[in-house]
């Protein structure tokens, strides 16, 4: 019985009369029902908008969480050549005759102002991380011989450790924006409670135009293929919710039994369905 049918299956059963562009004037060339149409739109909004909640993430959601998983590298990577480039350029200096403490002094000095609880942060959030490094390009307007010094150190492709912490400071910022979009994307997605109330309501109105189309496709003078393909998904469906039904013992609660269509001229005319006029 349609009644009890569980709202993803009433959203799936109707989906096409809406949805499939073909499915959709094959409904609407049937003047017995083509008149419901509007009706059939409305109910299916309806149950779709209480349906629960998907716990799986969108496909933009999962994209974002894999380039920000991406991009989180990139930065934990940078940030680490940063911390070792300062580390060997120190043990250079230190294995210099005589050896060059000064600036093996600076170094360390560096490193401390940069990394001051050493290379903890690639394990913090990323929200941390590009907290982080927005404290590292402050640091370096305000304090310039910090630059100045890696500007000093030399890295891969001919450029400086400068540039290394440059490229630091850009992923976090990278990993800011797409923080942001998660957060901007997460809050359209998320859905208020939808109460019981709601939901019945939604329910029965599905019901009650689910139960004229079909009424009135019973007294159709269309091609019984047509008729078939438009009513024979909805009611192999409503036959498999009544046998889980019966087997469980189990109803959808407070769910009232539809009403039956009033039909205008039975006697051989066409059916008129009480949502028309």
């Amino acid at each position: 019985m349609l009644k009890h049918l569980m709202i993803e299956e009433m959203v799936a059963l109707v989906a096409p009369w809406v949805e499939n562009a073909q499915r959709r004037r094959l409904f609407l060339s049937i003047p017995e029902i083509a008149g419901l149409h509007d009706k059939v739109v409305e109910v299916h909004a309806a149950v779709l908008a209480v349906r629960p909640s998907k716990t799986s993430a969108s496909a933009r959601m999962t994209s974002l969480n894999e380039e920000l998983a991406r991009v989180d590298e990139r930065h934990d990577h940078l940030a680490k050549a940063v911390s070792y480039g300062i580390d060997a350029h120190r043990e250079h200096c230190l294995a210099e005759d005589p050896p060059d403490t000064g600036r093996a002094a600076i170094c360390d000095q560096v490193e401390s102002r940069l990394f001051p609880s050493g290379l903890a942060i690639i394990k913090a959030s990323p929200t941390a991380e590009s907290g982080n490094t927005a404290r590292i390009a402050r640091l370096l307007d305000e304090e310039p011989s910090i630059a100045e010094f890696l500007k000093t150190i030399p890295a891969p492709g001919k450029r400086t450790l400068l540039h290394t912490a440059q490229r630091w400071i850009a992923s976090g910022q990278e990993i800011s924006a797409i923080e942001h979009q998660r957060d901007e994307l997460a809050a359209k997605e998320k859905t208020a409670p939808v109460v019981s109330a709601t939901i019945l309501a939604a329910r029965n109105q599905w019901l009650r135009v689910v139960s004229a189309v079909l009424s009135n496709l019973e007294i159709s003078n269309a091609p019984a293929d047509a008729v078939e393909t438009i009513r024979g998904p909805v009611l192999k469906g409503s036959d498999r919710a009544g046998r889980r039904y019966a087997s469980s013992g189990t109803s959808v609660a407070g769910v009232a039994e539809p009403r039956q269509p009033a039909m205008a001229g039975a006697g051989g005319g066409a059916g008129t369905s009480v949502f028309e006029g």
